[in-house]
């Protein structure tokens, strides 16, 4: 029996809801209008002049002809001819500059630790990481630099 000093139980539900309506429904307005007379409300069609294929003798703006005196003019002062140089790949350098020390690090490791199987089993598993991630990352991962 629920004490009189409580106040009564709130009611929860869903408010009636007023919608604008944009588009009145079709029994007002008729049938929805066809595609043919879309097009007859949008207008006349604009049609443009046909874009011609070639340039007019004497245009100062046709690209083929700017080009060629570009070309011309890289001939006539020697710049288009280009040297063409090998970059030298320190990426090689880097790796083995990289590769050597750790690897004989992981190696002590292994040999101070041979009585000690974890160190032992680590130091090995550190030079097989090393040896499998390292050429991955500098020589597929990174570019050349």
């Amino acid at each position: 029996m629920p004490d009189e000093t409580d106040p009564p139980r709130k009611q929860y539900g869903f408010k009636e809801r007023e919608f604008k309506r944009d588009e009145r429904p079709v029994s007002e307005t008729g049938a929805a209008p066809t595609a043919q007379e879309l097009a007859k409300m949008a207008g006349p069609v604009a049609r443009s002049k046909p874009v011609g294929g070639a340039a007019k003798a004497g245009d100062p703006n046709d690209v083929y002809t700017a080009l060629q005196k570009n070309r011309a003019a890289e001939v006539k002062t020697g710049q288009d001819v280009i040297e063409i140089q090998r970059r030298k790949n320190r990426r090689r350098r880097d790796f083995w500059l990289i590769f050597i020390p750790v690897e004989l690090f992981f190696a002590f490791l292994a040999v101070v630790g041979q009585n000690n199987p974890l160190q032992f089993v680590c130091a090995i598993a550190g030079m097989v990481i090393v040896g499998l991630t390292l050429p991955w990352v500098m020589f597929q991962l990174m570019n050349r630099y």
